[in-house]
């Protein structure tokens, strides 16, 4: 037993450091810095947080981290549970040393997360563009099939839609299928803080850039994630340059991922914008209903939890915004069904969710619009969809306008939101009510009133 303690105690300080590695400063001091390890068996770590707030908050926003940083640390852990020190002797028994030091060296070989994979991605009409050319390029990298150009592969999308499952089944893909190909998984910020510590070295080291560049040009598969924080200070955005070149004219393959396409990347130069697109881009936006119901349906089958056909539909149709937050609401339903000792049943279920409901402060797409078709007298169905009389059109531009400011998302997100429009029909709506506001104006006068509506300034 006292082995094991030991054990977990060095386990939830590598994942720690793994973990302090992605996330600010203040957010490591407020939710990681003081997290315990409780229990673990070779799937499912237990991890005390010191209050219930806590808890909550690292349930909702931070298990997909925490298990990346297991992975990225050498464990394999399938699943994290978050309890308070009341909880934590309801997992004592769980506490089975199950790793060992020879088996985290063995999978720290492979640095993507094996959960992540082709076969538990769930394909439906938001992701299957982006899906099948993650695939294609996993099962011939670098190759382009004559007519079409896989070289770079670009997948933008919204935050917790799948772009990093993709890109990590493209890397256990070719771990498992081609292990003598040399791939590179890396984020922007990663890369930047590594380029930055390459030129502090310079006064002791001469060949430290070199040597930073050769890196990443002697892969056979590069993976950048996050490439919106591509920083272009110091130089970082040349270099890449030259290395994004060194690659492709070797046919070597190169994957990009972002929460957006590279016309609405403001802070890179012009040349590198135009590599990003030179290849396929996938964009992946929200599921629908019938997608999310699949995602709930297979991941219960995975963990081998039984939920009626009505608990699935009710999580499908309250969590509408990413599958992170819907994967979120399912282990929260399946935690407050545990430490209640009780089936998870459809009353249970809107018992453990009570909290997402009554936040009807929160301001998001849905009801920016109902507020605009309160105010115009228009069905909001209208509003997001193809009818253009002058009426529909002066309050669908205006919706268009409050969802961009109020939420602050990319133009593609909020193509998607609005019937799937391009980025450019977003754009001309948002610039177009921008440049009527003279701070007494018509539209100044209903974007005050609508806001006002909304609770906001």
């Amino acid at each position: 037993m006292e082995d094991a303690i030991v054990l977990l105690e060095q386990m939830m300080n590598n994942i720690k450091s793994e973990l302090s590695l992605t996330l600010s400063a203040a957010e490591y001091s407020l939710w990681i810095n003081d997290l315990k390890g409780v229990a673990y068996t070779t799937d499912r770590i237990i991890v005390c947080a010191p209050t219930e707030n806590a808890r909550r908050a690292l349930e909702d926003n931070y298990a997909f981290r925490f298990l990346d940083a297991c992975a990225a640390a050498g464990y394999s852990f399938k699943e994290v549970t978050f309890i308070t020190e009341k909880d934590a002797h309801l997992f004592t028994d769980e506490n089975v040393p199950s790793l060992d030091i020879k088996s985290v060296k063995r999978q720290k070989q492979n640095p993507f997360v094996e959960r992540y994979t082709f076969e538990n991605f769930v394909v439906g009409d938001s992701n299957r563009m982006a899906f099948s050319s993650a695939k294609a390029v996993a099962e011939n990298p670098g190759i382009n099939p004559g007519y079409i150009n896989f070289n770079p592969l670009y997948i933008y999308g919204g935050v917790g839609l799948g772009k990093t499952h993709l890109l990590h089944s493209i890397g256990n893909y070719l771990f498992i299928n081609n292990p003598s190909v040399e791939v590179v998984y890396m984020t922007a910020h990663k890369l930047s803080n590594e380029y930055f510590t390459a030129l502090s070295q310079l006064s002791s080291d001469s060949n430290a850039l070199r040597k930073f560049e050769e890196k990443y040009s002697s892969v056979d598969v590069l993976i950048l994630d996050d490439v919106q924080f591509l920083q272009r200070k110091g130089g970082l955005q040349d270099v890449f340059f030259k290395i994004f070149n060194d690659l492709y004219e070797k046919g070597k393959q190169i994957i990009l991922a972002s929460d957006r396409p590279p016309e609405e990347i403001n802070d890179i130069e012009d040349r590198l914008r135009s590599r990003f697109k030179g290849g396929m881009m996938a964009d992946i936006w929200t599921p629908s209903i019938d997608t999310r119901v699949n995602i709930i349906t297979k991941k219960i089958e995975s963990i081998n939890v039984k939920l009626d056909d009505d608990v699935i539909f009710y999580i499908a149709e309250k969590v509408n915004t990413n599958i992170r937050e819907l994967e979120g609401a399912l282990s929260r339903i399946i935690m407050y069904s545990k430490i209640n000792g009780s089936r998870p049943t459809i009353d249970l279920a809107k018992e453990a969710l009570k909290e997402k409901e009554e936040k009807t402060d929160v301001i998001d797409s849905n009801r920016i619009i109902s507020a605009v078709s309160d105010y115009f007298n228009v069905p909001s169905a209208d509003i997001i969809g193809k009818k253009k009389t002058r009426a529909i059109v002066e309050a669908r531009m205006i919706a268009i306008y409050l969802v961009y400011d109020l939420l602050n998302l990319p133009l593609i997100n909020i193509g998607q939101i609005f019937g799937g429009r391009d980025h450019t029909t977003i754009m001309y709506s948002r610039d177009k009510i921008l440049s009527s506001l003279t701070g007494s104006g018509k539209n100044d006068k209903i974007l005050k009133d609508i806001k006002s509506a909304l609770n906001v300034e």
